[in-house]
C-alpha cells in the first residue's frame, strides 16, 4: 500500500443478514490496517441484523439503516458517506 494512503473508508451493503453479518465485521475490525471508517448499510432488513450490527461498540463503525431498495441503492448510499480518497467493500456474508 503506498504511503500516501492514511485512511480508507469500507462499505458494507447488509439485507437480511443476520446469519452472517457479525463474521463480515469481525472480519473487517480484525485487520491490521486501522485507519478506516466502516460504513454498514442496512437496506431494509427485516431478520436481526440491526441489532448485531449496534451490538458492536467500534468507533469505526457507521451504520446506517434505509428502506429496502436493493444493493446498488445501499452501497451509492454508503459511497455518498464517504470521507476518505479510497473505497473497499464487502458483502455481508463474506
Amino acid at each position: 500500500m503506498p504511503e500516501e494512503i492514511k485512511k480508507i473508508s469500507v462499505i458494507m451493503p447488509v439485507y437480511n443478514g443476520g446469519k452472517y453479518v457479525s463474521g463480515a465485521i469481525k472480519s473487517i475490525l480484525a485487520q491490521s490496517f486501522k485507519e478506516f471508517e466502516f460504513i454498514i448499510v442496512d437496506d431494509g432488513s427485516t431478520d436481526n441484523t440491526a441489532e448485531i450490527i449496534k451490538s458492536f461498540t467500534d468507533n469505526r463503525i457507521i451504520y446506517k439503516h434505509q428502506e429496502h431498495k436493493g444493493t446498488s441503492a445501499a452501497m451509492n448510499y454508503g459511497i455518498s458517506l464517504c470521507r476518505n480518497e479510497w473505497v473497499a467493500r464487502i458483502d455481508a456474508d463474506d
